[in-house]
């Protein structure tokens, strides 16, 4: 299926864009749904609703109420702890007995502060450790993937496994470096790394690729294995690639056996998770997450899956609780009913980022966070929020990178199969602020990706354009 977006539209002024919302809304691209909702937060005379109660997959908006459920449930001051603790003691320059990590899910935790912790063992005095080092994931259980996660994706980093045990986002970097139409292309990761990659792809020109359709595909194998094959064209001398980790647990171990060995540290015994070992452990160090505000900030401009889906799981916590997808999203909609008075009903969360396939909102919801985000706009979630043409993913959005909309529009987005979504606020013409949310599914790419794609900005940037010419 190809998009159909009369030729009209390109043609219309402004005035005539804003004269009939319901005209301009049907010129929306063949066979897919638009919802849209558009509130005065002042003044304002504008005030549209279009299908306000659908449920429409949310994706990345969806992060708009983990990130508010997260800042008024644990405060600005919240902090992920990674802890280094002993069972046993020390007797010259060796610890007897147990090492272990204790993991929160800290987004952030990075390879350099695990090294901190090594460092601070040395710090001590203590360069041998008889028994084994353990890998405490014990904070979240269940699944690390969400379920309706797109499972031809989940090799990709924004699929990353939402895991108690995550380090350097879970995520390796690598690439392909490309010759000439029927070589191969030759694979790099960096040597640190630990994964294990076997690569039979094929260089092809564009027209070979559209003749045979063939693509890049990804097996991921045990531990952290995986096998490329299929085709890239030669459009580029090197393609970038970003690994999911498969095996958070084999993955920390390598690094960990790395490090250990680097910072001349030996340990007798293995490496091996397990969760909540008995005994006495006594604290011998820990690092920090960034305060919680850096981490929405963060999360909410680069989109981040990982982040919301670990912060999901971190509401969903107890004592002798683990944190889970369901028990995360359990604790967002509780948060938001007793905060916002807002119900998250009838709509569908499975888990904290708006990932997966089975999530439904609808725009009249979305609007309930923006209108409370407006209302308290010193909170962290409203000053994270991506600037049109300026910060985050909106930066380089085709349809808001010039005059009126850059820098004009502030929102988060969400764009997930066939699924393209804007909520924030904008101000209009007349100097009036407004929330909007637009939601538009059922987008299909047809055979002209990009012709299909363009499409979709023409349509979003004139509807745009002509709320803030009403406003």
């Amino acid at each position: 299926m190809r998009y159909c977006l009369p030729f009209l539209l390109g043609l219309l002024s402004f005035q005539s864009l804003s004269a009939d919302w319901q005209s301009l809304l049907n010129q929306r691209p063949a066979g897919s749904q638009v919802a849209l909702i558009v509130k005065p937060l002042g003044q304002g005379h504008l005030s549209i609703e279009h299908n306000a109660d659908l449920l429409l997959p949310p994706a990345s908006t969806q992060k708009l109420f983990t990130a508010l459920a997260a800042e008024l449930t644990l405060g600005d001051d919240f902090r992920f702890d990674t802890r280094l603790e002993g069972r046993g003691q020390r007797v010259s320059g060796a610890w007897q007995g147990d090492l272990r990590l204790v993991f929160s899910g800290a987004p952030d935790l990075s390879r350099a502060q695990l090294v901190e912790m090594l460092q601070a063992l040395k710090g001590q005095g203590i360069r041998k450790i008889s028994g084994d080092l353990l890998l405490d994931g014990s904070a979240f259980g269940g699944y690390e993937r969400g379920p309706g996660w797109p499972w031809d994706n989940l090799g990709v980093c924004y699929s990353a496994p939402a895991s108690s045990l995550t380090l350097a986002h879970n995520c390796v970097a690598a690439s392909l470096s490309v010759q000439k139409p029927g070589e191969a292309a030759r694979f790099y990761a960096p040597s640190f790394q630990p994964v294990q990659v076997s690569s039979e792809v094929e260089v092809v020109s564009p027209a070979q690729q559209q003749q045979s359709l063939c693509q890049l595909e990804l097996q991921r194998g045990p531990q952290n294995h995986y096998q490329l094959s299929g085709c890239v064209t030669d459009e580029r001398e090197v393609w970038p690639l970003n690994f999911a980790v498969n095996d958070t647990s084999a993955y920390i171990s390598d690094v960990l056996k790395d490090e250990l060995k680097r910072n001349g540290i030996h340990l007798g015994g293995q490496i091996k998770r397990q969760d909540g070992a008995k005994g006495h452990w006594l604290p011998l160090a820990v690092v920090h997450s960034k305060a919680l505000p850096k981490l929405l900030e963060h999360m909410l401009r680069a989109s981040d899956n990982l982040y919301a889906d670990n912060f999901a799981k971190t509401l969903g916590r107890a004592p002798g609780q683990p944190g889970s997808f369901a028990l995360g999203v359990r604790a967002v909609k509780k948060a938001l009913a007793e905060h916002l008075g807002l119900s998250l009903q009838p709509a569908t969360l499975v888990d904290g980022s708006g990932l997966s396939r089975d999530n439904l909102v609808s725009a009249r919801e979305l609007a309930g966070a923006l209108q409370y985000l407006a209302s308290h706009p010193q909170l962290a979630v409203y000053q994270g929020l991506p600037v049109a043409g300026v910060s985050g993913t909106l930066k380089f959005r085709h349809s808001l990178t010039r005059p009126p909309l850059k820098g004009n529009i502030k929102a988060k987005s969400g764009t997930l199969n066939g699924a393209s979504n804007l909520a924030g606020f904008f101000t209009g013409a007349s100097g009036e602020r407004y929330l909007f949310v637009l939601m538009s599914a059922s987008l299909s790419l047809g055979d002209d990706s990009e012709a299909a794609k363009d499409t979709m900005t023409r349509y979003e940037r004139a509807l745009l354009e002509g709320l803030y010419q009403a406003g």
